[in-house]
């Protein structure tokens, strides 16, 4: 037997392919404007907050157990004294809401987002 596509078959196609290219194009909308910021905690306190743009150049170094090199719109654990290396094999963080946490030396490095949209009003 014989499998063919009908018309009604291509309209339910391209329509699928539309949703998805606009809700592809509205998120992609949705990030650009947003402010980014590097956060560096240690011992559950903000040691740093940079803001991320594209002139950031910036290099910080804990006491030589972690170094953390901002470069750009982007954030990354360059080095650390710990055993696993899990928060250097991160890797870059480039959106908001990304993590790399260094454990044994409690240090967490994130990035977070600003927007100037109001999220919710409480009364």
């Amino acid at each position: 037997m014989r499998s063919r596509l009908k018309w009604g078959d291509f309209v339910i196609i391209g329509a699928v392919l539309v949703l998805a290219a606009a809700l592809a194009a509205w998120f992609a909308a949705g990030t650009q404007g947003d402010l980014l910021y590097a956060e560096v905690w240690q011992d559950n306190a903000l040691i740093e907050r940079v803001a991320l743009t594209d002139a950031t150049d910036r290099t910080i170094d804990l006491d030589g157990h972690n170094v953390i090199v901002l470069s750009g719109k982007t954030a990354r654990m360059a080095s650390a004294d710990c055993h696993d290396q899990v928060c250097v094999r991160t890797g870059t963080l480039t959106r908001a809401g990304q993590v790399a946490v260094c454990l044994p030396n409690r240090v967490v490095l994130k990035i977070v987002g600003e927007t100037g949209e109001i999220d919710a009003i409480v009364s």
